[in-house]
């Protein structure tokens, strides 16, 4: 199966506004309409008594370029003539964020910090090189709230000649709008993948530049307790591929239209964690996470389908839950009658047996108890129900159980 099947089927790149059956947009609109942001500009500064580091944030708003971000802001300038809120205007000439940022603004957190230089002047084609004064750079990360995707993109800031500034900083009270332009994003969706056990599993991640280039991009695993694992780099400048992980593969021929995504084949319970991609152009890095969730249904087992008892006799029902992961599994054996629409009843003096994990990382464990047959429990139904956050449903085993009376079977 190549990329392109991939794409189709799960729709990891998917650019545009989502609609509904009847055609009307249902996502998009807002971001599109008002081309602004409210968002947090992160900073920090050590207290001089303390030597503490003290997080400073202010708010914000991000103006994207084009005509109806320009009456929004001449607008806003009108109606609210004593608003204080700095504004990163992005201009038009810049990447398109919203090519991926396209939901409704309440779905969406952003946040604006200075990616800090080291003094250092950034080569990047297109920008002057001047001695007298270094451009100021930023990063800014929109995510969606319910982690559909994260986008991060690299803003730089022109300074004109004799301009007074602090480079990375902002100051309370400045309405002023800082010109930028977009030149750099890196792209994921969603934050989260889950799978089971055995399957294949694309890594969405994109990126976009102002120009080309060449990029270096490299995956890796972070799994629980610190330890990492290289799953794959390239070299853009050799055209390479330097390191590549068993069961992993990229798409080589798409990276020239900003494909970075990661392929890993017949996943395993070993490869449970987080994903970074790293995408790396002159020398700047745009890193995003992804988050790998083995869920596996479990099976669930009665070990009788009804039951025909007489009166006093006794039989032990068991519930087997199988091949489950995580471990959170809860199970319940619930007494109804059947027909009846009345909440069931739970049964009480129920045990477990203790959890047994299987070659594969997988879980399994009992529930049972001892039924002692008595004339109430005829056309009554057991029934065993499992609760696991692979399930959309809970999965439900029943027993039917007929009782006769021991007066009728000591006269057979």
């Amino acid at each position: 199966m190549n990329y392109r099947t991939y794409l189709v089927a799960g729709c990891f790149l998917c650019i545009g506004i989502a609609k509904n059956p009847n055609g009307i947009a249902t996502a998009g609109s807002s971001f599109r309409k008002s081309r602004q942001l409210a968002c947090v500009f992160e900073t920090s500064k050590i207290i001089p008594l303390t030597k503490e580091l003290e997080i400073i944030r202010l708010n914000v708003r991000l103006l994207l370029s084009g005509t109806e971000s320009e009456e929004a802001r001449r607008s806003h300038s009108e109606n609210h003539p004593q608003d204080n809120i700095p504004s990163f205007f992005v201009k038009e000439s810049s990447l398109d964020i919203l090519q991926h940022a396209n939901e409704d603004i309440n779905t969406l957190d952003c946040r604006i910090s200075a990616y800090f230089t080291a003094n250092t002047q950034i080569i990047w084609p297109g920008r002057e090189i001047r001695a007298s004064s270094l451009d100021s750079w930023f990063i800014c990360t929109i995510k969606h709230t319910a982690e559909k995707y994260m986008t991060t993109a690299f803003l730089v800031q022109t300074h004109k000649e004799n301009e007074n500034h602090s480079q990375g900083q902002l100051s309370p009270g400045i309405a002023e709008q800082s010109h930028v332009s977009a030149v750099f994003l890196v792209h994921t969706r969603p934050s989260v993948v889950r799978s089971a056990l055995s399957k294949d599993v694309l890594f969405d991640c994109a990126f976009s530049i102002d120009h080309q280039a060449d990029v270096t991009i490299q995956w890796v695993l972070h799994r629980k307790g610190g330890h990492k694992k290289l799953m794959f780099t390239y070299n853009g400048s050799s055209k390479q591929v330097e390191h590549m992980a068993d069961r992993a593969e990229m798409f080589l021929e798409e990276i020239p239209k900003g494909n970075a995504s990661l392929l890993l084949r017949n996943v395993e319970m070993r490869d449970e964690g987080t994903y970074s991609c790293s995408v790396s152009v002159s020398s700047l890095t745009g890193e995003q996470a992804i988050q790998l969730q083995i869920e596996e249904k479990p099976t669930v087992i009665v070990n009788v389908n009804s039951l025909s008892l007489v009166e006093g006799e006794q039989y032990k029902l068991i519930c087997d839950i199988r091949n489950y992961y995580p471990l959170d599994a809860q199970a319940q054996w619930l007494r109804e009658l059947k027909g009846s629409r009345k909440v069931p009843d739970v049964v009480k003096n129920v045990l477990s047996s203790n959890h047994r994990q299987s070659s594969n990382g997988t879980y399994s464990f009992s529930r049972y108890f001892l039924l002692t047959a008595s004339l109430k429990d005829n056309e009554h139904t057991y029934t065993c129900r499992v609760d696991h956050q692979s399930l959309q449903a809970p999965i439900r085993r029943s027993v039917i159980v007929q009782v006769r009376g021991d007066n009728l079977y000591r006269e057979g």
